[in-house]
């Protein structure tokens, strides 16, 4: 096309360009967002071709020590480096590791690795093809690392007993989820993170809040028990055999695969695999990172609970010290909601509409939460019924005034009235007492009424539609002059009706006495 037109085209620099624009996307799709370093085929591939062995990580389940090993490869994310300074981001394959990758719904370890160049902030760790990179940045004294330095890699364990817990306790929450609801419940994802843990299964329906009692109840009876958790690695085979085994659907598993059991070991469930007994203990395939026994879980609050997918539930929950917070947030709310239980009128509409917002954004229980969001509802229908009393006896002190100055004005032979009421900013109740004075004495009547606490006014008006001695008198005319001093407005009005409210109440007596003289000058005096 370039050559029907007479151009030439510079292939040789085209080529070149094409070249960095496909290194450019294959830079971008090796760093996730975030700056996360990743390893695709390609690098893999590589690493193998140089001899380089996947990563031995067994030591990631032995806690508390210091693991010594030796840097195999640096990699940028689209290359391998011999060495490297401080200031970049890179990702470094160990020969082996006491890190945890992530994987299986756990998060991964941070911490550093330490040798003569200084320390290597591990902030994230991931598998790819058997090889584990620990990404992060380099912090030391000396210029650079180099492949084949020695490194100690330290592991924060802090951080992982945090972790650990969450992860048990989602075993222990799958155990609990069968139990109350059937063995329908198959495992469809979690994450477990240092906060919380989450956790998504099959079952189509909402749960009930006395069932998620339940499962909660389940789980921290478990804890209570202090029960021992046991790992062992088995035969793929042996371990599917296992009466109850929990593992999730789709899932592939090695082989040798590792069995994670609560409360019984895992040579018992080995040993006699269809034992019926089995089904009172959770026993999963699992290459976690968990705790030695329940108790170091301290307790179990369930915090949420919701569909995310046809079919699929989510349930969010905390452990350990978590946990006793949200008890304790919980507990708290009950009390305000119990206190509040005492108020009356405004100041318990006030703290009702506190409260709801507080409960249904506090991290407690979900149970709990429905327990007190009924409490609040009654609350509401308490609010309402007095807010009902209320309007009901409003709009009877509003009419009451408002005719009682009508009849006074009517015997004086004079065709309207204005009126005070002492209703607030109830626009119904002043809405009401004008209609009625129409209905009941047909002259025309505007009625005031304000609020001490805003210094707002609302004003209604009204002239009867039938009668020639209202001729002179037009509603909304007749409202916008009055509504002059409280610096308010109003519609054009209809039926005869017009409303208006204003801003500075303060201003009333003036308004009135407006409102007066104009009508009288209009009606001719009448």
């Amino acid at each position: 096309m370039a050559e029907e037109r007479g151009l030439t085209v510079d292939v040789e620099d085209f080529n070149a360009a094409m070249d960095e624009a496909r290194e450019r996307s294959r830079s971008a799709q090796n760093k996730q967002a975030g700056g996360i370093i990743v390893m695709d085929a390609d690098a893999t591939a590589a690493l193998h071709k140089k001899g380089v062995a996947a990563t031995n990580d067994i030591s990631k389940f032995i806690w508390f020590q210091d693991h010594e090993s030796v840097i195999k490869a640096i990699y940028t994310g689209t290359e391998f480096l011999k060495s490297a300074a401080a200031g970049h981001e890179v990702g470094i394959v160990l020969e082996t590791t006491n890190f945890y990758a992530e994987q299986g719904g756990q998060i991964f370890d941070t911490g550093s690795l330490e040798g003569h160049f200084g320390t290597f902030q591990v902030s994230n760790v991931q598998i790819y093809g058997g090889f584990v990179l620990h990404i992060g940045s380099f912090t030391g004294e000396i210029g650079s690392f180099t492949v084949g330095d020695k490194v100690l890699c330290k592991v924060d364990y802090d951080r992982r007993k945090l972790i650990a817990p969450n992860h048990t306790c989602t075993h222990l929450l799958n155990f609990a989820l069968r139990e109350v609801l059937g063995n329908h419940v198959d495992q469809k994802g979690s994450i477990v993170l240092p906060e919380k843990l989450r956790f998504d299964f099959s079952h189509g329906k909402p749960i009930h809040p006395d069932h998620l009692r339940k499962i909660e109840s389940i789980v921290n009876d478990q804890i209570k028990a202090e029960l021992d958790v046991v790992t062992k690695e088995a035969t793929l085979a042996d371990a599917k055999r296992i009466n109850g085994l929990r593992a999730v659907f789709g899932e592939v598993y090695p082989d040798p695969v590792r069995v994670v059991a609560i409360g019984r070991k895992v040579d018992e469930l080995l040993a006699d695999p269809d034992n019926e007994e089995w089904l009172s203990y959770s026993a999963e395939l699992c290459g976690g990172t968990h705790i030695s026994n329940t108790r170091e879980a301290k307790a179990f609050a369930l915090l949420s609970e919701e569909g995310i997918a046809k079919g699929i539930r989510r349930i969010t929950a905390v452990t350990t010290d978590c946990a006793f917070k949200a008890m304790e947030l919980a507990y708290s709310l009950e009390q305000e909601v119990s206190d509040a239980s005492k108020e009356e009128g405004s100041l318990l509409e006030k703290k009702v509409a506190s409260l709801r917002s507080h409960v249904d954004s506090a991290p407690i229980p979900a149970a709990k939460k429905a327990d007190l969001r009924a409490k609040i509802s009654l609350l509401q229908d308490k609010v309402k019924k007095e807010q009902k009393k209320i309007a009901e006896e409003n709009i009877q002190k509003a009419i009451s005034v408002a005719t009682e100055m009508a009849e006074v004005a009517a015997s004086d032979g004079k065709a309207f009235c204005i009126s005070h009421v002492d209703v607030g900013l109830d626009t119904s109740a002043v809405r009401e007492a004008v209609l009625k004075v129409i209905a009941q004495k047909g002259i025309s009547v505007m009625v005031f009424s304000t609020d001490e606490t805003t210094n707002k006014a609302v004003v209604y008006a009204g002239v009867p539609e039938k009668g020639d001695k209202f001729k002179g008198l037009e509603v909304s005319e007749w409202l916008t002059v009055a509504l002059g001093p409280l610096k308010g407005r109003c519609g054009k009005g209809k039926g005869g009706i017009a409303q208006g409210q204003g801003t500075d109440a303060s201003h009333v007596i003036e308004a009135m006495d407006l409102a007066t003289t104009f009508a009288s000058m209009r009606l001719r005096g009448s």
